[in-house]
């Protein structure tokens, strides 16, 4: 999603949003050893406690589907399997910023209503990096969010992807999340270092390397003197930026878990997947990464199939649909060309806070239940389970405990979902639900 919780507006440009102001940063007593061209690594992530393997609940989706893996499905197309190669499909909830009132709905009980009441089987967690309390002015979201959500799934046999949300500013390389100005640190590698090694044998974990890298050029964050920053900068690409950071976070990632998936972002807010086509990260060796996957993110009343529908935020005459289900003559069936995981999604336009449109929602899911020329069936999660963020949010009210479970906490939006995920999963060869 374009805003998430920034508190500027784009008008009559492709995406609209908010920017928080910053919280100063109290900087903990780091003892570093590990530090490159980008900055330093803790040595208190480099050497954290593994944790134990969890026993998942016996008929749970992690019981019985395992670590998860990048497999073909019968039409010899990549997509997201089980231990035994079979198709799945994983659908469920993202967060909102765990610094905002969403945190309140992170908790044992919810997510223990998630998986029974809700019938979801993944959860993603949004580690909002520099915006307003997050990641780069409080690492303690890691031990109080993290290491508990990463428990609470686990104790539910559901999967969790863990978000390095990258939004503000879109390049994933920035200083901001790499060499900080305030303490040295490289975040990004920091954080993977020590969920890698920690999580390694949490069969339920999953990881998205970086959200929606992004073209806006917000000029050093003084907007260049104007009061708003400009739209597009070219120079964030697949190619020079998103591709070698990747890469980079691969490494460490593999370093300590050799086979656990790992989602990667797609440039312009992840709507440009077929910027990866024939490009995909590699090794030291030139060897492509397996068990890898490519974020798809769209909002339906903008994301579509090119329809002159008004709203704020519109795509007129580009056909996002027609790429993923057939490909458009320019750009062939990404389905058939890359392993998709559309790890958030929205039932309204792109800034979230308006024109719900549950029917356009129909028509991606259709596609995504394996309706499209490779026959992939897609992974999702839906944003968000909070009552953040305008009319895509799932929930009228944030609170810790839904026990027992009442419909009136649940938007427009939310019982559109609620109801979707009680739809069958669509698993295509394995027959699960």
């Amino acid at each position: 999603m374009y805003t998430k919780k920034l508190i500027f507006s784009l008008a009559m440009a492709l995406c609209s949003g908010s920017l928080m102001a910053q919280s100063e940063y109290i900087a903990p007593e780091f003892n570093t050893e590990s530090v490159s061209s980008n900055g330093t690594i803790d040595s208190t992530s480099e050497n954290v406690e593994v944790l134990s393997a969890p026993t998942y609940p016996i008929g749970s989706p992690v019981q019985l589907w395992g670590k998860l893996k990048v497999g073909k499905n019968s039409k010899g197309i990549r997509c997201l399997c089980d231990r035994y190669g079979n198709p799945v499909q994983l659908r469920g909830m993202s967060s909102h910023g765990m610094q905002w009132a969403g945190v309140a709905c992170l908790t044992r009980e919810n997510m223990r209503t998630l998986r029974d009441d809700w019938n979801t089987n993944v959860f993603r967690i949004a580690v909002y990096v520099d915006e307003e309390g997050g990641y780069a002015y409080n690492p303690t979201h890691r031990t109080r969010y993290i290491d508990n959500l990463v428990k609470w799934c686990g104790e539910n046999g559901m999967y969790l992807i863990i978000d390095w949300h990258t939004l503000t500013p879109g390049n994933p390389q920035s200083a901001v999340y790499r060499k900080r100005r305030d303490t040295g640190r490289d975040l990004a590698a920091d954080f993977f270092t020590y969920c890698a090694r920690r999580y390694q044998k949490q069969s339920h974990v999953i990881y998205e390397v970086c959200n929606e890298p992004n073209g806006v050029n917000y000029h050093n964050n003084q907007f260049g003197g104007s009061k708003w920053p400009s739209f597009y900068d070219p120079r964030v690409t697949w190619k020079d930026h998103i591709k070698p950071y990747c890469e980079e976070m691969l490494k460490i990632i593999r370093s300590y878990d050799k086979d656990v998936v790992v989602i990667c972002g797609t440039p312009h807010w992840d709507q440009r997947p077929q910027d990866v086509v024939g490009n995909e990260p590699v090794d030291a060796n030139g060897k492509k990464y397996e068990n890898l996957m490519y974020t798809f993110h769209f909002y339906a009343a903008s994301h579509n199939d090119g329809r002159h529908d008004e709203t704020a935020v519109k795509f007129w005459d580009v056909n996002f649909m027609k790429a993923f289900k057939t490909g458009d003559g320019k750009t062939p069936c990404i389905l058939k060309e890359l392993p998709i995981f559309v790890t958030e999604w929205g039932t309204t336009d792109a800034s979230g806070w308006s024109n719900f449109r549950p029917d356009l929602a129909d028509m991606w899911l259709d596609i995504f239940n394996g309706n499209n020329d490779g026959k992939q069936v897609v992974s999702w999660c839906n944003w968000n389970f909070s009552a953040e963020g305008g009319a895509c949010a799932a929930l009228n009210w944030n609170t810790g405990y839904m026990q027992p479970f009442d419909e009136k906490i649940l938007t427009e939006s939310g019982r559109y979902i609620y109801k979707k995920l009680h739809e069958k999963f669509h698993t295509v060869e394995t027959g699960l639900k």
